[in-house]
Formats: structure tokens, sequence, C-alpha cells
């Protein structure tokens, strides 16, 4: 397992990792196709739920594993804040730790500040 140093260290502002309309196929997926950059898939940990019909996950380290996406890309930090100002009040940008290809890394998430597990 990697240091916490070596995580940091590994330009995680250069990934995002989503899960809802941004992902490919998704209604949104527009603004990050405009980037160059390359999508894997990803685990991460915590629960999904929804809010006011849109998807969103809250970070959980003993939550269950879920499969979402992970972006990156060099463009990323210069789109952080149109990204923010999209995701809005509602979603908070953080970085959590996810594993691709049995590697374990540290992006950025947009995580739902309201939570309904049940709907």
């Amino acid at each position: 397992m990697p240091q916490i140093w070596e995580l940091i260290s590994d330009n995680p502002e250069e990934r995002l990792i989503v899960y809802g309309s941004l992902a490919p196929g998704g209604a949104n997926n527009f603004i990050l196709a405009r980037l160059e950059g390359t999508w894997q898939k990803c685990i991460i940990w915590g629960h999904m739920g929804r809010y006011r019909g849109f998807k969103v996950f809250r970070h959980d380290p003993d939550g269950e594993a879920h499969q979402a996406w992970l972006f990156s890309s060099p463009l990323l930090p210069q789109k952080y804040p149109d990204l923010d100002d999209f995701e809005g009040d509602e979603y908070r940008r953080i970085l959590i730790p996810a594993v691709v290809d049995g590697q374990e890394i540290l992006a950025y998430i947009y995580e739902g500040r309201y939570f309904d597990q049940n709907g």
C-alpha cells in the first residue's frame, strides 16, 4: 500500500472521479469530453443515493464498493472553477482514494452535500 505522501505527490489534481451525469454516456459528459484525457473504470467506497433526482455519492471508507469512472487530464486543474460552478452548492469537491487496475490512487470527486439513500 502506498504511503500518503506518494499518493499526494502523484498529481491527484489531474484526476476526477465521476459517477453521474459527467460519466461517459451521461447527459453532461460533453463538459469533460471537450478536454483531452483518458477514462478508466475505478472502485470507490461510500454510499450512493439521490437528491432532487440526481445521483449523489458520500465517501465512507467503510461503505460499500461502487464502480465509477476516473477521468485523467493535465487540463483538469484549470477546468475546476467551471466544474465547481456547474456542480453548485449541492456538491463539494474533495479528494478520496480509489482503486484503478489494482492500484490505489487519490483523485477528486464531487460529493453530495445533501443525501437521501432511499431515493
